[in-house]
């Protein structure tokens, strides 16, 4: 055999090994890509399923179900929008209510530890008075009188210096966060005396902008306050006591920017402790014997006397 030949053989055995080699060694690619979109495809299901709240799962659920979806000869079809619940393009927003709902939680902690803490400064004078919960609403705090330390002198709105220091503490956690806040006032059910020009509404009212007057004095933009409203004793908090001190109360609630829906509420991981249960009575942590011994529904004693109703 010639050289020439030997030659020609040896490039076209090596010609043919390439294109073998070249062959097989694409396939693992083909299959590798195919393997790692079906993975991806897998984990971005998790997530979706993850983010979304029962009411877009049930929406899911209603697209797949629905006839018409999966057009013949192959292929699927996103017509319309998925009855039942938002798209996916809105899970944003459910991003944005839990990320909401654990600021509103970091400030509750906050102010609680500010009155278990506060001693020196007085207070926790009136810790057990106050309530902190986080509702659909946003975060309500509730300051509640008792019969041994009330937040306005008998009567009038007029604040005692215990209350004002408790609401100085709610200012300082609020004044920089974005959220509107609305200021409600309470009193109880004992009436004004008949031919008195004034009833339990205007004294509400006058509490409840008091209240508002001394957040922004302490540093609450007034722009923020989204509204102050006096519910006199229509709203008790203990129906059955009417002229109980837990009904003359004032309530601060922090409002979400994003509205929750009532079945996607993001879950409290550590919920706020450490406060009295929202609408439950006082017990008061100090009492002498003629506290112990006093009606529920008598008038208290407040640090400015009593007023001609004992209110």
């Amino acid at each position: 055999m010639s050289g020439k030949e030997k030659s020609s053989r040896r490039r076209g055995g090596h010609g043919h090994g390439a294109h073998a080699g070249g062959h097989h060694g694409g396939a693992w690619k083909v299959a590798y890509a195919d393997f790692t979109t079906a993975m991806m495809a897998f984990f971005m299901l998790m997530w979706i399923l993850a983010a979304s709240s029962p009411k877009q799962k049930e929406a899911i659920a209603q697209y797949f179900r629905n006839e018409g979806n999966i057009r013949d000869g192959g292929g699927a079809s996103m017509t319309g929008t998925m009855n039942g619940g938002p798209g996916f393009m809105q899970m944003p927003v459910h991003n944005s209510i839990v990320e909401e709902s654990q600021t509103l939680e970091m400030t509750a902690k906050e102010l609680g530890d500010a009155l278990e803490e506060g001693g020196e400064s007085g207070l926790s004078e009136m810790k057990d008075q106050v309530s902190i919960s986080l509702t659909d609403d946003g975060l309500v705090i509730e300051i509640t009188d008792d019969s041994q330390q009330e937040l306005f002198a008998v009567g009038g709105a007029d604040m005692n210096p215990s209350f004002e220091r408790t609401l100085d503490a709610v200012a300082a956690q609020l004044k920089s966060l974005p959220n509107s806040v609305r200021v409600e006032g309470y009193t109880d059910a004992r009436p004004y005396p008949p031919g008195v020009d004034y009833s339990n509404w205007e004294l509400s009212a006058d509490r409840a902008n008091a209240a508002r007057r001394h957040l922004e004095a302490k540093g609450l933009p007034r722009g923020r306050v989204e509204s102050v409203v006096g519910y006199g004793d229509g709203r008790l908090a203990a129906p059955a006591s009417p002229l109980a001190p837990a009904n003359r109360r004032i309530t601060i609630t922090v409002l979400r920017e994003h509205p929750v829906e009532k079945d996607a509420a993001p879950e409290i991981d550590q919920p706020v402790t450490g406060f009295r249960p929202f609408g439950q009575p006082v017990t008061p942590t100090h009492r002498n014997d003629a506290a112990e011994s006093a009606p529920a529904d008598t008038a208290p004693h407040g640090a400015a006397g009593r007023d001609r109703n004992g209110r």
